[in-house]
């Protein structure tokens, strides 16, 4: 289950806008949506080449530009200090080739993410005075490098800082800081990647923008998209223009990359899910300087052989990933008090560093909750975590620092190394910081607006494509459809998707269920659900049609009360832990309760194919056990769930909402009165009320 945010739509904005700019209504309901109402807003939205910013209202540019001159002209040795990640990479190719371009002499430097870490080492700042470097410019790191600044200017070399990260309270001795975040920083927009930062430098060293982005913001979108920025005001100018680069490119490395990840429509999706994850492949499980030459050469035969290897180790990434995901899972089924945690926290020995965040990002989706990874190897051990919106996990572990050795990231998605000794006190106190809330922020679907399904037309998706390119801050639309009936759900593409046929009134919709098998599938026929959707355009044999792609499923919202029954899961999942709401939850299972539960699930079994057990969704079982025995809400489902497993009636696992049950089979009546979990219950609701 996840929440729906479905926002009022203001229907007069509407109207306005179409009156008095000319707007198509559908255009005009999702400007309403996204706030963007104003003449000035509007057009900005929707412009390609205009101007960015002057680089020089960002505080410190000035100082970095006059340095970085002064070093170019007096061929001082420079070296540009990088990331491992995409946006790294990027940033890296774009300072590093510009600065080549006007003769300086320049290197470039990524630590290697196993041995070193990320960020500045004073081993690495070491070799670089070694090696006769005098100013190290930083890009997507250094904020929080105070250290190994210092020790930089020790040994008589000077520091430039690119970063976008989240400061510390101090800042590091750099001569200049270049950092939108910077507590005194008043330049407007603050939501730049490493690359955009490093485009915005070298368009105040050239004073010429438009030759800038005809050269540099294919690079500038990579990085920008794959970080998961937001693609608003001029990162969503970057992306744009970056774009039509990138579908232009003479690059090389960028033409056989398009090649080998087989994408031949470049947008912000093709970026994410394809071109960002091979070039991060190479830092995960090769090394960076892979992709970074790969975007330099000039030479096609390299090209294509870094391509082809970055293309191999994306193919590995995926299998290393799928790997750790499922004895990730594996541990989370097997310990219940630890998949009761609001913050789920996972270690193992043997998982690649390099790709626990990955794995963090699928975790938090399918349990709806934030979660960190750890990778055992070694005394000091490397995790990485992903969050859900409203829950700043970088400040969750700000607020555990003590445990940690070195830690930073954003309020989604962090990183930090930790001692083994430490993973168990730390598990405990990034809970305890957690359960200070009343309840944990909702894994969320976002929705644009609800629509007829009599209403939707083909030129709605041609209307769509104005608004792209879609990412992080302008998502794809998602529309919902209300109270229709699920009148088929039919297996296609051998099993693995389902088209599911809906109606209502007299429309017929085929929604697209992608990665979902029948087995899996917890909704039935004949059930009234809610479906939140988006639009696609659909071509076959010549003809265009729209196509329907489910994000998500829920029970119609007029039958059942989504929210009120995740809040419910939080309060089962607290009282498993220990911690009873004796005011909300004070009531026991009765036999009744229990015999409907039983019943339904005995009356609801299906044939199995490829998995051992029937899945539910936990508002699919309250909703349709609401009329025969109100009662049963969603804690007491879950107490007599876990009654049940303790009885040996059913095997169950749960992932987030989602409970696959097996039925066991069995002779005789069943005495709940012997069930422990139900006496403990009883005890406490008893031992509440004297409280």
């Amino acid at each position: 289950m996840k929440k729906w945010e479905i926002p009022l739509l203001d229907k007069k904005t509407v109207m306005a806008l179409r009156d008095n700019y000319g707007l198509p209504v559908f255009t005009a309901i999702l400007l309403t949506i996204r706030g963007i109402v104003e003449r000035e807003d509007i057009e900005r939205f929707f412009a390609y080449n205009r101007p960015l910013d002057d680089p020089f209202l960002i505080k410190d540019m000035d100082k970095a530009v006059e340095r970085i001159r002064r070093a170019a002209v007096s061929y001082e040795k420079i070296c540009i200090y990088g990331d491992y990640d995409c946006d790294g990479v990027t940033s890296s190719a774009i300072l590093y080739s510009y600065l080549e371009s006007v003769s300086a002499n320049v290197i470039f430097y990524i630590p290697d993410r196993n041995s070193e870490g990320y960020g500045m080492n004073k081993a690495a700042v070491k070799k670089l005075k070694d090696d006769n470097v005098s100013l190290i410019i930083t890009v997507d790191n250094g904020i929080s490098a105070i250290d190994e600044i210092n020790y930089a200017n020790e040994l008589g070399m000077e520091v430039i800082v690119t970063d976008h990260h989240k400061p510390l309270d101090i800042l590091p001795k750099a001569v200049a800081v270049i950092n939108p975040h910077r507590a005194d920083e008043t330049y407007d927009f603050k939501d730049y990647c490493g690359a955009g930062i490093a485009l915005k430098l070298i368009t105040a060293l050239e004073g010429n923008e438009l030759f800038i982005m005809e050269n540099y913001s294919d690079l500038a979108a990579l990085g920008t998209v794959a970080d998961i920025v937001p693609l608003e005001k001029e990162n969503r100018d970057i992306v744009k223009r970056g774009i039509f680069q990138l579908e232009n490119s003479e690059r090389p490395g960028i033409v056989k990359l398009l090649d080998k990840s087989g994408v031949s429509t470049v947008n912000a999706g093709s970026i994410g899910f394809k071109l960002g994850p091979r070039i991060n492949a190479a830092g995960r499980l090769g090394s960076p300087y892979d992709a970074l030459n790969m975007l330099l050469t000039e030479d096609p035969e390299v090209a294509e052989k870094k391509a082809e290897l970055l293309n191999d180790l994306n193919s590995q990434r995926q299998h290393i990933e799928n790997e750790i995901a499922r004895q990730a899972e594996e541990i989370l089924a097997a310990d219940p008090l630890l998949s009761n945690n609001r913050v789920l926290v996972i270690s193992s020995k043997g998982w690649n560093a390099g790709v626990i965040g990955i794995v963090s990002s699928r975790i938090t989706e399918k349990y709806g909750k934030p979660s960190i990874l750890i990778s055992e190897d070694g005394d000091v051990c490397k995790a990485s975590g992903r969050s859900v919106s409203g829950f700043s996990i970088v400040d969750a572990i700000f607020a555990c620092s003590g445990y940690l050795e070195k830690y930073g990231g954003h309020p989604m998605a962090v990183g930090f190394s930790i001692k083994k000794e430490n993973i168990a006190p730390f598990i405990r106190a990034i809970n305890e910081y957690a359960d200070k809330y009343d309840y944990m922020p909702l894994l969320s679907i976002k929705a644009d607006t609800t629509l007829n399904p009599e209403t939707i037309v083909l030129d709605m998706v041609e209307q769509l494509k104005e608004f792209e390119p879609f990412g992080c801050g302008n998502p794809k639309p998602v529309f919902v459809i209300k109270g229709a009936t699920l009148d088929k759900i039919t297996p296609v593409g051998n099993g693995n998707h389902l088209k599911l046929s809906i109606s209502k009134n007299q429309a017929r919709l085929n929604l697209m269920q992608f990665n979902m098998t029948a087995e899996e599938f917890p909704y039935l026929e004949g059930m009234n659900i809610d479906a939140a959707i988006q639009l696609e355009k659909n071509v076959y044999q010549g003809k265009e049609s729209v196509s329907f792609i489910v994000k998500d499923i829920r029970i119609d919202s007029r039958i059942f009360d989504t929210e009120k029954a995740m809040m419910a899961v939080q309060d089962y999942e607290l009282y498993r832990r220990g911690k009873f709401i004796a005011k909300k939850h004070n009531q026991c299972p009765t036999r009744d309760d229990f015999k409907v539960v039983y019943v339904y699930l005995l009356k609801n079994k299906r044939k199995i194919y490829s998995i051992d057990a029937l899945s539910y969704e936990v508002d699919q079982m309250c909703s349709r056990l609401k009329e025969p025995q109100p009662s049963v809400g969603v804690f007491k489902l879950m107490i007599i769930l876990d009654m049940m497993k303790e009885l040996f009636l059913i095997d169950y696992k749960r992932v987030s909402d989602n409970l696959f049950i097996t039925l066991r089979h069995t002779t005789g009546k069943t005495d709940i009165r012997a069930s422990g979990i139900l006496n403990k219950l009883k005890e406490d609701i008893k031992n509440a009320g004297k409280n």
